[in-house]
């Protein structure tokens, strides 16, 4: 196990944030040393067009604030892409031809578009020096007095204070209680196989065995190393032989409470309806939406925090068609203090009131095809990350991106439909079938009235 090392919080920090902001002094957290963000893995096998030029733009934005350091997270995983195809391109006769093929295509992807539609290729070095400069650049005087950035990992654990414009919150009873449950169980954060990063349905696809398919026990297929035990259940338990009820179940109370109702025996993967560039969404700020909820009756904000001060290097992205997969969080019941462990799918909606990370869809269309491909990823890395064959697995789903990031309830429920029913990781039929429960999670019981009346029809509709 790699070596413990502690944050050193021993001076008063208070000055260096600013008179609307304050550090606890003396508070101590351990954590791994941060590993060389360079040295990320690339799921080179995986990648697809749409995954590529999704890290390209995106990198490529200046518009907004990156206070996570998102940009620069993407970034980082470009110059690593880049990376692995020259490390291809040197050595071709150690790969076969379908990646050497794949390179190329790949090759072909990392382009961008200029202002006036113009194709133009990367320039490796610029990237390269793009990327030494963010990570060299430090608080601007407004920044940090104004608590948008800090240059200390894990400074959001110590922090006692959040102002942003009219905002203020001083030592939040919710906040504080999370921070009590990190340090009960989690003070020492989440070991580097429990924390996963996919990037899309394709690299969760690669690594199951199609029915007939003979197992070469010898020969894996590639993967992320926090996936060693993904690699080998599919191989245990292949989704092709799973075929359970997929019994649909519509709870209407709080994700916090509805996991205590859950089999004490049975496995829970719940959905997290997070915020792609920020690690808790509002957390800081006392918002008070589906993530942050979680977050408060749990350990699982440090979690998320060991994402982005471990794999993520510093700075804070869920990937556009992707997610990022939390083994173990514990929620606390405050009444009873009992206790209920839980995996979490941390995956990402479309904001549609204000900018966010990645750009939104321009038509209908592509709002349809984009969400499709991030349900798929979600639904994929739960079916990949079972204990068993799923028969002892509930499956939390619920209406992301419906409350203040304004998608259409009705248009996500036939986005679920759609999924739900579809065929994948080389299953036999609708995937649903790969759990014996799926619970849809929400207070807002109209919500789960439309859903349950979408769901329940038979013929399979397009989205709308």
């Amino acid at each position: 196990m790699e070596a413990l090392q502690e944050s050193n919080n021993e001076m008063d920090t208070s000055s260096n944030i600013g008179p609307s902001s304050s550090s606890v002094a003396r508070t101590k957290i351990n954590y791994r040393p941060m590993p060389n963000p360079l040295s990320v893995y690339v799921p080179l096998e995986s990648l697809t067009e749409q995954t590529v030029m999704s890290v390209v733009a995106t990198t490529f934005k200046h518009e907004l604030p990156d206070w996570n350091d998102s940009r620069r997270t993407l970034l980082v995983f470009l110059l690593a892409i880049n990376e692995r195809l020259n490390e291809i391109e040197k050595n071709k006769v150690q790969f076969d031809e379908q990646t050497l093929k794949h390179a190329i295509e790949v090759r072909q992807w990392l382009v961008r578009k200029g202002k006036s539609g113009q194709t133009m290729e990367l320039d490796w070095n610029e990237l390269r020096k793009t990327y030494d400069k963010m990570i060299n650049n430090k608080n601007t005087k407004e920044e940090t007095l104004l608590y948008m950035r800090n240059e200390e990992p894990y400074f959001e654990l110590t922090i006692d204070a959040v102002s942003t414009l009219s905002i203020l919150v001083q030592g939040h009873p919710d906040i504080e209680q999370s921070r009590k449950y990190m340090t009960r169980f989690r003070s020492n954060g989440w070991e580097p196989h429990e924390l996963k990063v996919y990037w899309n349905e394709e690299q969760l696809e690669i690594l199951c065995p199609k029915d007939g398919q003979e197992i070469e026990k010898t020969r894996l297929p590639p993967h992320d190393p926090s996936d060693v035990d993904v690699v080998q259940a599919l191989r245990q338990y292949p989704v092709s032989k799973r075929n359970h009820a997929g019994t649909i179940t519509y709870i209407n109370k709080g994700i916090e409470k509805a996991v205590f109702d859950v089999p004490k025996d049975a496995q829970i993967i719940l959905l997290n309806f997070a915020n792609e560039c920020s690690p808790g969404g509002g957390y800081l700020r006392r918002a008070w939406a589906q993530e942050e909820i979680i977050l408060y009756n749990s350990d699982g904000y440090r979690a998320l925090l060991d994402l982005k001060y471990g794999r993520m290097g510093g700075g804070y992205a869920i990937p556009e068609f992707g997610l990022a997969y939390v083994r173990d969080i514990c929620f606390i019941d405050k009444d009873t203090e009992q206790c209920r462990q839980a995996d979490m799918l941390v995956s990402a909606c479309y904001c549609l009131v204000y900018p966010q990370l990645y750009d939104n869809p321009t038509t209908v269309d592509e709002w349809i095809k984009n969400n499709i491909a991030k349900f798929r990823a979600f639904i994929s890395a739960a079916v990949a990350n079972t204990k068993g064959d799923g028969s002892n697995t509930y499956l939390l789903l619920g209406p992301i991106g419906t409350g203040a990031f304004g998608n259409d309830v009705n248009q996500i429920g036939y986005v679920f439909q759609h999924v739900l029913t579809s065929q994948m990781m080389g299953s036999s039929g609708p995937i649903s079938k790969a759990f014996s429960n799926i619970w849809f999670v929400s207070t807002d019981a109209w919500k789960n009235e439309l859903f349950e009346k979408i769901l329940s029809d038979e013929e399979i509709s397009e989205v709308e």
